[in-house]
């Protein structure tokens, strides 16, 4: 019982973390049309932020930052690259966006390295948080749960309660 119960939990987890990801890559193709074949690199690129930041501000601060930096990057894209090519048509822009995925994949193997990073669990999340069945659950994981069904919370309520969810919904 023990196993099925923390394999759900891990399954619900992972299941969020994954809508986090695709939710940014359906939003994008669904309002600007674009298939954006780098999202996931824009992922990594958004961890290694996150990881670089948290090294010399802390865990909190890189966790606010890390997105902010992504977006921006991402903007800057979006302007200087996708704008131009999008007149071009969707060939283009598929192969605009997989060749950033690797120039992306490039660098990061340039500043950060090829192997994984040493990365800990901030020491305010490192503990558990509950025991079940005689095992103990860590709170970051439950802490990734809560913020992935925020987030999943706030983009409903954006997209269905807002006029900006409104227009948005108008230009599908």
């Amino acid at each position: 019982m023990e196993t099925v119960v923390f394999a759900l939990l891990n399954g619900l987890i992972y299941g969020l973390l994954l809508f986090m990801l695709s939710s940014g890559l359906t939003l994008i193709f669904s309002m600007m049309g674009v298939l954006n074949m780098a999202h996931a690199s824009f992922y990594m690129l958004g961890a290694y932020f996150a990881f670089t930041l948290g090294q010399h501000t802390g865990f909190w601060f890189a966790l606010f930052l890390a997105p902010i930096c992504v977006g921006a990057a991402g903007a800057c894209v979006e302007k200087w690259g996708l704008r131009k090519v999008h007149a071009r048509g969707h060939v283009a822009e598929l192969l605009f966006t997989f060749g950033l995925a690797y120039v992306i994949e490039e660098l990061v193997k340039i500043i950060w390295g090829k192997f994984a990073v040493a990365y800990e669990i901030p020491p305010e999340l490192n503990y558990s948080l509950f025991e079940l069945f005689g095992s103990q659950y860590p709170a970051y994981r439950i802490f990734m749960l809560a913020v992935s069904i925020a987030m999943l919370a706030g983009l409903w309520y954006l997209l269905k309660r807002t006029r900006i969810g409104l227009i948005i919904q108008a230009s599908l």
